[in-house]
C-alpha cells in the first residue's frame, strides 16, 4: 500500500472510532423534557396503624379516592405541561381524626428545571407532614409541614 492510502485508511478508521465514543457518551443537555413522565409514589407511614385515605387530582385529571394500609404505597404517572410551574397535583389526606392537603407534586418546587426537582418523587407521609425522597443523601429528608413549609 502506498503512504497515502495508508494514510486515507488511518483518516477513517480514526473518524470511525470517534463517532463510535461518541454515539457511546450521554449527555444531560439533549434531554427532552416534554417526553418524560414523572412518577409520584405516596406511602402510608403515619405510624400508628392508622390507613390512609387520599384523593390527589390536577386540573385535568382526578385520579379518585385511594385507601393505603400502613406502611403501603400508591404511585401514578404523568407527563408535567410544556409551560413550566403549571402543572400541580393537590392531595387530600385523611386518617381517624384528621384531614390535611399537600400539593404532592408542584412544578414550581418539584419540576426538572428547578432546586430540588424530582422526577421519581417519592414521598412518606407522616402525621407531622410528607417528606419526600432527597437522592442526593438517600433519604426521606425534604420534608414539609401540613401548611407547605419547610421544616
Amino acid at each position: 500500500m502506498t503512504n497515502i492510502l495508508k494514510t486515507q485508511v488511518h483518516v477513517v478508521v480514526i473518524s470511525l472510532l470517534i463517532q463510535i465514543a461518541f454515539s457511546q457518551v450521554k449527555t444531560d443537555f439533549d434531554v427532552n423534557w416534554s417526553t418524560i413522565k414523572t412518577m409520584v409514589r405516596i406511602t402510608n407511614r403515619l405510624g400508628d396503624g392508622s390507613t390512609l385515605n387520599l384523593h390527589c387530582k390536577s386540573s385535568d385529571d382526578d385520579l379518585g379516592l385511594k385507601i393505603l394500609a400502613p406502611n403501603s404505597s400508591w404511585s401514578f404517572k404523568f407527563r408535567p405541561t410544556i409551560i413550566v410551574g403549571s402543572t400541580i397535583f393537590s392531595c387530600h389526606f385523611t386518617w381517624p381524626g384528621q384531614s390535611k392537603r399537600f400539593n404532592i407534586y408542584d412544578d414550581d418546587r418539584d419540576g426538572v428545571r428547578r432546586g430540588i426537582p424530582c422526577i421519581y418523587c417519592i414521598w412518606d407521609i407522616t402525621k407531622d407532614g410528607p417528606c419526600r425522597f432527597n437522592e442526593s443523601d438517600h433519604a426521606f429528608d425534604i420534608c414539609y409541614d401540613w401548611n407547605g413549609n419547610p421544616r
